[in-house]
Protein backbone atom coordinates (compact mmCIF):
# COMPACT_ATOMS: atom_id res chain seq x y z
CA UNK A 1 0.00 0.00 0.00
CA UNK A 2 1.55 3.30 -1.06
CA UNK A 3 1.67 6.13 1.45
CA UNK A 4 -0.45 9.26 1.04
CA UNK A 5 -0.89 12.60 2.83
CA UNK A 6 -3.96 11.30 4.64
CA UNK A 7 -2.28 8.11 5.72
CA UNK A 8 -1.47 8.02 9.42
CA UNK A 9 2.19 7.50 10.16
CA UNK A 10 2.93 4.12 11.72
CA UNK A 11 4.83 3.83 14.97
CA UNK A 12 6.50 0.68 13.67
CA UNK A 13 6.55 -1.46 10.54
CA UNK A 14 7.77 -5.06 10.86
CA UNK A 15 9.29 -6.44 7.67
CA UNK A 16 9.52 -10.21 7.84
CA UNK A 17 12.46 -11.21 5.65
CA UNK A 18 12.01 -14.84 6.77
CA UNK A 19 14.36 -17.07 8.71
CA UNK A 20 15.50 -20.58 7.93
CA UNK A 21 17.68 -21.91 10.74
CA UNK A 22 18.64 -25.41 11.94
CA UNK A 23 15.71 -25.37 14.35
CA UNK A 24 13.05 -23.12 12.84
CA UNK A 25 11.30 -22.32 9.59
CA UNK A 26 9.89 -18.95 8.60
CA UNK A 27 9.39 -18.93 4.82
CA UNK A 28 5.65 -19.09 3.96
CA UNK A 29 3.51 -20.99 4.64
CA UNK A 30 5.50 -20.99 7.92
CA UNK A 31 5.32 -18.02 10.28
CA UNK A 32 8.23 -17.97 12.73
CA UNK A 33 8.01 -16.93 16.40
CA UNK A 34 10.02 -13.69 16.63
CA UNK A 35 7.92 -11.56 14.21
CA UNK A 36 4.85 -12.70 16.18
CA UNK A 37 6.43 -11.84 19.53
CA UNK A 38 7.40 -8.44 18.14
CA UNK A 39 3.83 -7.82 16.97
CA UNK A 40 2.54 -8.84 20.39
CA UNK A 41 4.97 -6.51 22.10
CA UNK A 42 3.87 -3.60 19.89
CA UNK A 43 0.21 -4.40 20.53
CA UNK A 44 0.79 -4.51 24.29
CA UNK A 45 2.56 -1.14 24.09
CA UNK A 46 -0.43 0.25 22.16
CA UNK A 47 1.64 1.12 19.13
CA UNK A 48 0.21 1.77 15.68
CA UNK A 49 1.98 -1.06 13.87
CA UNK A 50 1.91 -2.98 10.63
CA UNK A 51 3.43 -6.27 9.46
CA UNK A 52 4.57 -7.02 5.91
CA UNK A 53 6.51 -9.90 4.41
CA UNK A 54 9.44 -9.11 2.16
CA UNK A 55 7.43 -10.53 -0.76
CA UNK A 56 4.71 -7.94 -0.07
CA UNK A 57 7.31 -5.17 0.17
CA UNK A 58 8.68 -6.13 -3.25
CA UNK A 59 5.22 -5.41 -4.69
CA UNK A 60 4.49 -2.12 -2.90
CA UNK A 61 5.97 1.02 -1.42
CA UNK A 62 6.89 1.08 2.25
CA UNK A 63 4.33 2.76 4.46
CA UNK A 64 5.39 5.90 6.28
CA UNK A 65 6.73 4.83 9.65
CA UNK A 66 8.77 6.12 12.58
CA UNK A 67 10.54 2.80 13.07
CA UNK A 68 11.40 0.14 10.52
CA UNK A 69 11.99 -3.30 12.06
CA UNK A 70 13.67 -5.67 9.59
CA UNK A 71 13.95 -9.29 10.64
CA UNK A 72 15.35 -12.30 8.77
CA UNK A 73 18.28 -14.42 7.75
CA UNK A 74 18.91 -17.84 6.25
CA UNK A 75 21.59 -20.04 7.84
CA UNK A 76 20.47 -23.31 6.20
CA UNK A 77 19.60 -22.32 2.61
CA UNK A 78 16.95 -24.29 0.75
CA UNK A 79 14.69 -24.16 -2.29
CA UNK A 80 11.48 -22.28 -1.53
CA UNK A 81 8.04 -22.31 -3.12
CA UNK A 82 6.08 -20.05 -0.78
CA UNK A 83 8.40 -17.04 -0.73
CA UNK A 84 11.88 -15.67 -1.38
CA UNK A 85 13.97 -14.73 1.69
CA UNK A 86 15.36 -11.22 2.07
CA UNK A 87 18.76 -10.90 0.40
CA UNK A 88 21.74 -8.98 1.71
CA UNK A 89 21.40 -6.43 -1.12
CA UNK A 90 17.72 -5.87 -0.35
CA UNK A 91 18.53 -5.41 3.33
CA UNK A 92 21.04 -2.70 2.40
CA UNK A 93 18.36 -0.85 0.43
CA UNK A 94 15.87 -1.04 3.29
CA UNK A 95 18.41 0.64 5.55
CA UNK A 96 17.94 3.82 3.48
CA UNK A 97 14.27 4.12 4.50
CA UNK A 98 13.53 7.53 6.14
CA UNK A 99 12.88 6.08 9.58
CA UNK A 100 14.82 4.82 12.56
CA UNK A 101 15.99 1.46 11.23
CA UNK A 102 16.57 -1.80 13.06
CA UNK A 103 18.05 -5.03 11.68
CA UNK A 104 17.55 -8.27 13.60
CA UNK A 105 17.82 -12.03 13.21
CA UNK A 106 20.67 -14.01 11.58
CA UNK A 107 21.24 -11.14 9.12
CA UNK A 108 22.23 -8.90 12.03
CA UNK A 109 24.22 -11.59 13.83
CA UNK A 110 26.30 -12.96 11.00
CA UNK A 111 26.22 -10.55 8.07
CA UNK A 112 27.98 -7.23 7.66
CA UNK A 113 25.13 -5.02 6.43
CA UNK A 114 25.75 -1.27 6.75
CA UNK A 115 23.31 1.59 7.16
CA UNK A 116 21.08 0.54 10.04
CA UNK A 117 20.70 2.70 13.11
CA UNK A 118 20.59 -0.38 15.33
CA UNK A 119 21.59 -3.99 14.84
CA UNK A 120 19.82 -6.29 17.27
CA UNK A 121 21.77 -9.52 17.69
CA UNK A 122 19.49 -10.98 20.33
CA UNK A 123 15.69 -10.58 20.45
CA UNK A 124 14.10 -7.83 18.40
CA UNK A 125 10.95 -7.92 20.56
CA UNK A 126 12.76 -7.44 23.87
CA UNK A 127 15.24 -4.88 22.62
CA UNK A 128 12.71 -2.69 20.84
CA UNK A 129 10.43 -2.86 23.88
CA UNK A 130 13.28 -1.28 25.87
CA UNK A 131 13.96 1.26 23.11
CA UNK A 132 10.36 2.42 23.36
CA UNK A 133 11.05 3.15 27.02
CA UNK A 134 14.31 4.99 26.33
CA UNK A 135 16.67 2.12 27.16
CA UNK A 136 19.10 1.12 24.42
CA UNK A 137 19.56 -2.59 25.04
CA UNK A 138 20.25 -5.76 23.09
CA UNK A 139 18.92 -8.67 25.13
CA UNK A 140 16.89 -11.88 25.16
CA UNK A 141 13.24 -11.73 26.15
CA UNK A 142 12.25 -13.13 29.52
CA UNK A 143 9.87 -16.06 29.83
CA UNK A 144 7.22 -13.74 31.27
CA UNK A 145 7.54 -11.36 28.32
CA UNK A 146 7.30 -14.20 25.80
CA UNK A 147 4.03 -15.47 27.21
CA UNK A 148 2.54 -11.97 27.54
CA UNK A 149 3.44 -11.00 23.99
CA UNK A 150 2.31 -14.20 22.31
CA UNK A 151 -1.19 -13.73 23.69
CA UNK A 152 -1.23 -10.23 22.13
CA UNK A 153 0.18 -11.33 18.78
CA UNK A 154 -2.70 -13.08 17.00
CA UNK A 155 -3.69 -10.01 14.93
CA UNK A 156 -0.65 -10.74 12.78
CA UNK A 157 -2.41 -13.56 10.92
CA UNK A 158 -4.81 -11.09 9.28
CA UNK A 159 -1.81 -9.23 7.90
CA UNK A 160 0.02 -12.30 6.57
CA UNK A 161 -0.45 -12.95 2.82
CA UNK A 162 -0.85 -16.72 3.26
CA UNK A 163 -4.53 -17.58 3.82
CA UNK A 164 -5.02 -18.69 7.41
CA UNK A 165 -6.42 -22.01 6.18
CA UNK A 166 -2.91 -22.79 4.88
CA UNK A 167 -0.76 -20.93 7.42
CA UNK A 168 1.64 -23.03 9.52
CA UNK A 169 2.47 -21.43 12.87
CA UNK A 170 5.95 -22.27 14.13
CA UNK A 171 5.75 -22.82 17.89
CA UNK A 172 8.82 -22.33 20.05
CA UNK A 173 9.27 -25.14 22.59
CA UNK A 174 12.67 -23.97 23.75
CA UNK A 175 15.74 -22.32 22.32
CA UNK A 176 19.34 -23.27 22.72
CA UNK A 177 21.15 -26.58 22.71
CA UNK A 178 21.56 -29.12 25.56
CA UNK A 179 25.22 -29.29 24.47
CA UNK A 180 25.72 -25.56 24.99
CA UNK A 181 28.31 -26.22 27.70
CA UNK A 182 30.40 -28.16 25.17
CA UNK A 183 30.08 -25.33 22.62
CA UNK A 184 27.83 -27.46 20.41
CA UNK A 185 28.56 -28.62 16.87
CA UNK A 186 31.14 -26.61 14.94
CA UNK A 187 28.63 -25.24 12.42
CA UNK A 188 25.50 -24.72 14.53
CA UNK A 189 23.94 -21.46 15.69
CA UNK A 190 21.89 -22.94 18.55
CA UNK A 191 24.59 -22.65 21.27
CA UNK A 192 24.43 -18.88 20.65
CA UNK A 193 21.11 -18.90 22.53
CA UNK A 194 22.76 -20.38 25.63
CA UNK A 195 21.35 -22.89 28.10
CA UNK A 196 17.91 -24.14 27.08
CA UNK A 197 15.01 -22.54 28.92
CA UNK A 198 11.94 -24.73 28.48
CA UNK A 199 8.46 -23.33 28.07
CA UNK A 200 5.75 -24.78 30.25
CA UNK A 201 3.17 -27.11 28.71
CA UNK A 202 0.42 -24.72 29.75
CA UNK A 203 2.01 -21.82 27.87
CA UNK A 204 2.63 -23.80 24.68
CA UNK A 205 -0.91 -25.18 24.63
CA UNK A 206 -2.42 -21.74 25.30
CA UNK A 207 -0.46 -20.20 22.41
CA UNK A 208 -1.76 -22.88 20.04
CA UNK A 209 -5.26 -22.37 21.41
CA UNK A 210 -5.08 -18.59 20.89
CA UNK A 211 -4.16 -18.97 17.21
CA UNK A 212 -6.63 -21.78 16.70
CA UNK A 213 -9.42 -19.50 17.93
CA UNK A 214 -8.46 -17.12 15.09
CA UNK A 215 -8.86 -19.90 12.53
CA UNK A 216 -5.36 -21.41 12.26
CA UNK A 217 -5.37 -25.22 12.24
CA UNK A 218 -1.76 -26.08 11.28
CA UNK A 219 1.08 -25.97 13.82
CA UNK A 220 4.69 -27.05 13.89
CA UNK A 221 6.51 -27.40 17.19
CA UNK A 222 9.89 -26.25 15.95
CA UNK A 223 12.50 -23.78 17.17
CA UNK A 224 14.19 -26.43 19.30
CA UNK A 225 17.34 -28.47 18.71
CA UNK A 226 15.89 -31.76 20.02
CA UNK A 227 12.26 -32.63 20.73
CA UNK A 228 13.27 -35.67 22.82
CA UNK A 229 15.30 -33.39 25.14
CA UNK A 230 12.30 -31.27 26.17
CA UNK A 231 12.53 -30.84 29.96
CA UNK A 232 15.16 -33.58 30.10
CA UNK A 233 17.18 -34.23 33.26
CA UNK A 234 20.88 -33.41 33.59
CA UNK A 235 20.93 -30.55 31.04
CA UNK A 236 24.42 -29.07 31.23
CA UNK A 237 25.71 -32.09 33.15
CA UNK A 238 25.44 -35.06 30.82
CA UNK A 239 25.64 -35.42 27.06
CA UNK A 240 23.09 -36.50 26.06
CA UNK A 241 20.73 -35.70 28.94
CA UNK A 242 18.09 -38.10 30.26
CA UNK A 243 14.69 -37.81 28.57
CA UNK A 244 11.46 -37.49 30.55
CA UNK A 245 8.63 -39.18 28.62
CA UNK A 246 5.96 -38.02 31.06
CA UNK A 247 6.72 -34.34 30.33
CA UNK A 248 6.27 -34.81 26.57
CA UNK A 249 3.10 -36.83 27.11
CA UNK A 250 1.77 -34.02 29.32
CA UNK A 251 2.58 -31.46 26.61
CA UNK A 252 0.56 -33.19 23.90
CA UNK A 253 -2.26 -34.09 26.24
CA UNK A 254 -2.73 -30.41 27.08
CA UNK A 255 -2.49 -29.32 23.44
CA UNK A 256 -5.23 -31.69 22.28
CA UNK A 257 -7.44 -30.98 25.27
CA UNK A 258 -7.44 -27.26 24.51
CA UNK A 259 -7.52 -27.53 20.69
CA UNK A 260 -9.18 -30.80 19.65
CA UNK A 261 -9.85 -29.59 16.08
CA UNK A 262 -6.23 -29.25 14.90
CA UNK A 263 -5.64 -30.51 11.38
CA UNK A 264 -1.84 -30.64 11.48
CA UNK A 265 0.48 -30.93 14.48
CA UNK A 266 4.06 -31.67 13.46
CA UNK A 267 7.59 -31.45 14.88
CA UNK A 268 11.17 -30.92 13.89
CA UNK A 269 14.50 -32.06 15.29
CA UNK A 270 15.73 -34.93 17.44
CA UNK A 271 19.23 -35.85 18.57
CA UNK A 272 19.86 -39.52 17.61
CA UNK A 273 22.30 -39.92 20.52
CA UNK A 274 19.66 -39.39 23.19
CA UNK A 275 17.37 -41.94 21.49
CA UNK A 276 20.15 -44.53 21.21
CA UNK A 277 21.48 -44.05 24.75
CA UNK A 278 18.04 -44.06 26.36
CA UNK A 279 16.06 -46.45 24.11
CA UNK A 280 13.33 -47.39 26.60
CA UNK A 281 12.47 -43.83 27.59
CA UNK A 282 12.82 -42.67 23.98
CA UNK A 283 10.49 -45.40 22.72
CA UNK A 284 7.83 -44.14 25.11
CA UNK A 285 8.27 -40.65 23.65
CA UNK A 286 8.19 -41.94 20.06
CA UNK A 287 4.95 -43.82 20.80
CA UNK A 288 3.47 -40.58 22.18
CA UNK A 289 4.54 -38.69 19.05
CA UNK A 290 3.02 -41.33 16.77
CA UNK A 291 -0.25 -41.19 18.68
CA UNK A 292 -0.46 -37.47 19.47
CA UNK A 293 0.85 -35.82 16.29
CA UNK A 294 -0.74 -35.98 12.84
CA UNK A 295 0.43 -38.25 9.96
CA UNK A 296 3.22 -37.18 7.64
CA UNK A 297 5.32 -36.07 10.59
CA UNK A 298 9.14 -36.10 10.48
CA UNK A 299 11.85 -36.19 13.14
CA UNK A 300 14.94 -34.70 11.49
CA UNK A 301 18.13 -36.37 12.73
CA UNK A 302 21.40 -34.47 12.46
CA UNK A 303 23.99 -37.14 11.67
CA UNK A 304 25.86 -34.62 9.43
CA UNK A 305 28.55 -37.20 8.54
CA UNK A 306 29.20 -40.92 8.87
CA UNK A 307 32.96 -40.31 9.12
CA UNK A 308 33.96 -40.86 12.77
CA UNK A 309 37.14 -38.78 12.51
CA UNK A 310 35.17 -35.80 11.18
CA UNK A 311 32.60 -36.24 13.96
CA UNK A 312 35.36 -35.76 16.54
CA UNK A 313 37.02 -32.85 14.76
CA UNK A 314 33.71 -30.96 14.54
CA UNK A 315 32.38 -31.82 18.00
CA UNK A 316 29.27 -33.41 16.48
CA UNK A 317 26.57 -34.88 18.68
CA UNK A 318 26.02 -38.40 17.33
CA UNK A 319 27.70 -41.41 15.74
CA UNK A 320 26.56 -43.52 12.76
CA UNK A 321 25.72 -46.39 15.13
CA UNK A 322 23.57 -44.16 17.33
CA UNK A 323 21.81 -42.67 14.32
CA UNK A 324 21.17 -46.11 12.88
CA UNK A 325 19.57 -47.20 16.17
CA UNK A 326 17.39 -44.06 16.25
CA UNK A 327 16.23 -44.70 12.67
CA UNK A 328 15.31 -48.28 13.64
CA UNK A 329 13.23 -47.19 16.63
CA UNK A 330 11.34 -44.47 14.74
CA UNK A 331 10.62 -46.89 11.88
CA UNK A 332 9.44 -49.56 14.31
CA UNK A 333 6.64 -47.37 15.64
CA UNK A 334 6.02 -44.78 12.91
CA UNK A 335 5.73 -46.62 9.56
CA UNK A 336 1.97 -47.17 9.79
CA UNK A 337 0.08 -45.17 7.15
CA UNK A 338 -2.16 -42.40 8.43
CA UNK A 339 -5.41 -40.89 7.21
CA UNK A 340 -3.68 -38.29 4.98
CA UNK A 341 -1.96 -41.04 2.97
CA UNK A 342 1.53 -40.82 4.49
CA UNK A 343 3.22 -42.81 7.29
CA UNK A 344 2.59 -41.38 10.73
CA UNK A 345 6.17 -40.60 11.80
CA UNK A 346 9.43 -41.16 9.92
CA UNK A 347 13.01 -40.00 10.42
CA UNK A 348 14.68 -37.41 8.25
CA UNK A 349 18.46 -37.31 7.90
CA UNK A 350 20.80 -34.34 7.58
CA UNK A 351 24.26 -34.40 5.97
CA UNK A 352 26.75 -31.52 5.78
CA UNK A 353 29.43 -31.10 3.14
CA UNK A 354 32.46 -28.99 3.98
CA UNK A 355 32.97 -29.94 7.62
CA UNK A 356 36.43 -29.30 9.02
CA UNK A 357 38.92 -32.01 8.06
CA UNK A 358 36.72 -33.97 5.66
CA UNK A 359 38.31 -36.03 2.86
CA UNK A 360 37.11 -37.61 -0.37
CA UNK A 361 36.56 -40.83 1.59
CA UNK A 362 34.08 -39.02 3.87
CA UNK A 363 31.51 -38.97 1.07
CA UNK A 364 31.94 -42.67 0.40
CA UNK A 365 31.32 -43.40 4.10
CA UNK A 366 28.16 -41.30 3.95
CA UNK A 367 26.90 -43.25 0.94
CA UNK A 368 27.71 -46.60 2.52
CA UNK A 369 25.68 -45.60 5.58
CA UNK A 370 22.66 -44.78 3.40
CA UNK A 371 23.01 -48.03 1.43
CA UNK A 372 22.88 -49.96 4.71
CA UNK A 373 19.69 -48.15 5.78
CA UNK A 374 18.07 -48.91 2.42
CA UNK A 375 19.14 -52.57 2.46
CA UNK A 376 17.46 -53.09 5.84
CA UNK A 377 14.17 -51.61 4.51
CA UNK A 378 14.34 -48.68 6.92
CA UNK A 379 12.55 -45.60 5.58
CA UNK A 380 13.88 -42.06 5.51
CA UNK A 381 11.29 -39.42 4.76
CA UNK A 382 13.93 -36.96 3.54
CA UNK A 383 17.70 -36.81 3.11
CA UNK A 384 18.96 -33.25 3.33
CA UNK A 385 22.45 -32.61 1.90
CA UNK A 386 23.75 -29.08 2.14
CA UNK A 387 26.97 -27.11 2.24
CA UNK A 388 28.16 -26.12 5.69
CA UNK A 389 28.01 -22.53 6.84
CA UNK A 390 30.26 -22.03 9.83
CA UNK A 391 29.20 -19.70 12.65
CA UNK A 392 32.88 -19.33 13.53
CA UNK A 393 33.75 -18.17 10.01
CA UNK A 394 30.86 -15.72 9.73
CA UNK A 395 29.02 -18.09 7.40
CA UNK A 396 31.49 -18.38 4.57
CA UNK A 397 31.16 -21.49 2.46
CA UNK A 398 33.84 -24.04 3.27
CA UNK A 399 33.57 -26.66 0.53
CA UNK A 400 36.81 -28.18 -0.70
CA UNK A 401 35.63 -31.39 -2.34
CA UNK A 402 32.99 -30.01 -4.71
CA UNK A 403 33.08 -32.93 -7.12
CA UNK A 404 32.55 -35.48 -4.35
CA UNK A 405 29.76 -33.37 -2.85
CA UNK A 406 27.85 -33.25 -6.14
CA UNK A 407 28.46 -36.93 -6.87
CA UNK A 408 27.23 -37.91 -3.38
CA UNK A 409 24.16 -35.74 -3.83
CA UNK A 410 23.33 -37.23 -7.24
CA UNK A 411 23.80 -40.83 -6.04
CA UNK A 412 21.66 -40.17 -2.98
CA UNK A 413 18.82 -38.68 -5.03
CA UNK A 414 18.73 -41.55 -7.54
CA UNK A 415 19.76 -44.55 -5.45
CA UNK A 416 18.26 -43.63 -2.07
CA UNK A 417 15.63 -40.88 -2.22
CA UNK A 418 13.66 -42.09 -5.23
CA UNK A 419 13.35 -45.72 -4.04
CA UNK A 420 12.39 -44.44 -0.57
CA UNK A 421 9.63 -42.24 -1.99
CA UNK A 422 8.22 -45.20 -3.92
CA UNK A 423 7.78 -47.01 -0.60
CA UNK A 424 6.55 -44.02 1.38
CA UNK A 425 4.01 -42.87 -1.25
CA UNK A 426 3.49 -45.81 -3.66
CA UNK A 427 1.85 -45.41 -7.04
CA UNK A 428 -1.94 -44.91 -6.71
CA UNK A 429 -1.65 -43.71 -3.08
CA UNK A 430 -4.05 -40.84 -2.46
CA UNK A 431 -2.50 -37.93 -0.56
CA UNK A 432 -5.28 -35.91 1.02
CA UNK A 433 -5.56 -32.14 1.54
CA UNK A 434 -2.85 -31.09 -0.89
CA UNK A 435 -2.73 -27.29 -0.96
CA UNK A 436 -2.42 -25.86 -4.48
CA UNK A 437 0.17 -23.07 -4.25
CA UNK A 438 1.09 -22.25 -7.86
CA UNK A 439 -0.61 -22.81 -11.19
CA UNK A 440 0.05 -22.31 -14.89
CA UNK A 441 -2.22 -23.14 -17.80
CA UNK A 442 -0.97 -26.74 -17.94
CA UNK A 443 0.39 -27.48 -14.47
CA UNK A 444 -0.27 -27.05 -10.76
CA UNK A 445 2.16 -27.29 -7.84
CA UNK A 446 0.87 -28.41 -4.47
CA UNK A 447 2.01 -29.60 -1.06
CA UNK A 448 0.34 -30.88 2.05
CA UNK A 449 0.74 -28.44 4.95
CA UNK A 450 3.46 -30.24 6.86
CA UNK A 451 6.85 -30.01 8.55
CA UNK A 452 8.69 -31.18 5.39
CA UNK A 453 6.02 -31.37 2.69
CA UNK A 454 6.45 -33.30 -0.55
CA UNK A 455 6.11 -31.19 -3.69
CA UNK A 456 3.55 -32.65 -6.11
CA UNK A 457 3.35 -31.66 -9.78
CA UNK A 458 -0.09 -32.07 -11.34
CA UNK A 459 -0.51 -31.99 -15.18
CA UNK A 460 -3.43 -29.57 -15.33
CA UNK A 461 -4.59 -26.30 -13.84
CA UNK A 462 -6.39 -26.60 -10.51
CA UNK A 463 -7.90 -23.71 -8.51
CA UNK A 464 -5.15 -21.92 -6.60
CA UNK A 465 -5.34 -21.79 -2.78
CA UNK A 466 -7.61 -24.83 -2.65
CA UNK A 467 -7.14 -28.22 -1.01
CA UNK A 468 -7.30 -31.27 -3.28
CA UNK A 469 -6.90 -35.03 -2.95
CA UNK A 470 -4.14 -36.18 -5.30
CA UNK A 471 -3.40 -39.73 -6.48
CA UNK A 472 0.32 -40.41 -6.99
CA UNK A 473 1.30 -41.46 -10.52
CA UNK A 474 5.10 -41.14 -10.61
CA UNK A 475 8.15 -40.45 -8.47
CA UNK A 476 11.13 -38.14 -8.83
CA UNK A 477 14.04 -38.02 -6.35
CA UNK A 478 12.65 -35.02 -4.45
CA UNK A 479 9.06 -34.71 -5.63
CA UNK A 480 6.01 -36.59 -6.83
CA UNK A 481 3.70 -36.52 -9.83
CA UNK A 482 -0.01 -36.86 -9.33
CA UNK A 483 -3.57 -36.45 -10.64
CA UNK A 484 -6.63 -35.11 -8.88
CA UNK A 485 -8.46 -37.99 -7.24
CA UNK A 486 -10.70 -39.48 -8.41
CA UNK A 487 -9.82 -39.00 -12.09
CA UNK A 488 -12.98 -38.99 -14.20
CA UNK A 489 -11.28 -40.81 -17.02
CA UNK A 490 -13.92 -40.13 -19.68
CA UNK A 491 -13.66 -36.40 -18.97
CA UNK A 492 -9.86 -36.41 -18.73
CA UNK A 493 -7.58 -34.58 -21.14
CA UNK A 494 -4.99 -36.38 -23.20
CA UNK A 495 -2.31 -34.92 -20.94
CA UNK A 496 -3.99 -36.34 -17.82
CA UNK A 497 -4.37 -39.78 -19.38
CA UNK A 498 -0.75 -39.71 -20.54
CA UNK A 499 0.31 -39.03 -16.94
CA UNK A 500 -1.38 -42.15 -15.63
CA UNK A 501 1.14 -44.77 -14.48
CA UNK A 502 2.22 -47.42 -17.02
CA UNK A 503 0.88 -45.24 -19.84
CA UNK A 504 3.04 -44.23 -22.81
CA UNK A 505 2.04 -41.84 -25.60
CA UNK A 506 0.59 -44.64 -27.75
CA UNK A 507 -1.63 -46.03 -24.97
CA UNK A 508 -2.79 -42.56 -24.01
CA UNK A 509 -3.71 -41.69 -27.61
CA UNK A 510 -5.67 -44.92 -28.07
CA UNK A 511 -7.64 -44.40 -24.87
CA UNK A 512 -8.26 -40.71 -25.50
CA UNK A 513 -9.41 -41.21 -29.09
CA UNK A 514 -11.71 -44.12 -28.28
CA UNK A 515 -13.93 -42.78 -25.51
CA UNK A 516 -15.95 -43.86 -23.66
CA UNK A 517 -13.22 -45.78 -21.84
CA UNK A 518 -14.76 -48.93 -20.44
CA UNK A 519 -13.40 -51.50 -17.99
CA UNK A 520 -12.94 -53.88 -20.93
CA UNK A 521 -10.78 -51.35 -22.77
CA UNK A 522 -8.69 -50.84 -19.62
CA UNK A 523 -8.23 -54.61 -19.28
CA UNK A 524 -6.88 -54.75 -22.85
CA UNK A 525 -4.51 -51.81 -22.19
CA UNK A 526 -3.00 -52.82 -18.82
CA UNK A 527 -1.98 -56.04 -17.11
CA UNK A 528 -3.73 -57.17 -13.92
CA UNK A 529 -1.38 -55.45 -11.50
CA UNK A 530 -1.37 -52.23 -13.50
CA UNK A 531 -5.15 -52.27 -13.88
CA UNK A 532 -5.60 -52.52 -10.12
CA UNK A 533 -3.72 -49.25 -9.60
CA UNK A 534 -5.41 -47.49 -12.52
CA UNK A 535 -8.79 -48.39 -11.05
CA UNK A 536 -7.66 -47.15 -7.63
CA UNK A 537 -6.83 -43.76 -9.17
CA UNK A 538 -10.23 -43.53 -10.88
CA UNK A 539 -12.28 -44.98 -8.01
CA UNK A 540 -14.42 -42.55 -6.00
CA UNK A 541 -13.56 -43.90 -2.54
CA UNK A 542 -9.82 -44.61 -2.07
Amino acid sequence: MSSSKKEKELDALIIDGYVDEPSQLGVPPYLSPEPRYTAGMLEKNRQNWQYKTIDQIRQTKISKTKNLLVYGGVTVPGNYLGGKPLTKQEAKKLAKTPATTYLAGPLARYQDIPGYDYKIKKDLSASFNDHLNGNRTDRWKTQKEREQWTQNSTKIIKKHPTPKKALMIEIELYRGCPRYYKDGCSFCTEPYYGKPVFREQKDVSEEIQAYNKKGVTHFRIGAQSCTISYKAKHIGEKDPPTPRPQEIKKLFKQIWRKTPTLEVLHLDNANPAIIAKHPNKSQKIIKTLVKKTTPGNVLALGLETADKEIIQKNNLNTTPQQTHRAIELINKHGKQRGKNGLPKLLPGLNFLSGLHGETKQTYQKNHEFLKKIKKQNLWLRRTNIRKVLSRKQKFKLELEHKREHHRFKQKTRQQIDKPMLKKIAPTATTLKNVYIEKTTQNQSLGRQIATYPLLIKIPNKLPKNTFQNIAITDHKPRSLRGIKHPLKINQASYQQIKNLPYTNNKKAAELFQNKPITTEKLKKTYNKQELKKIQKITKTNP
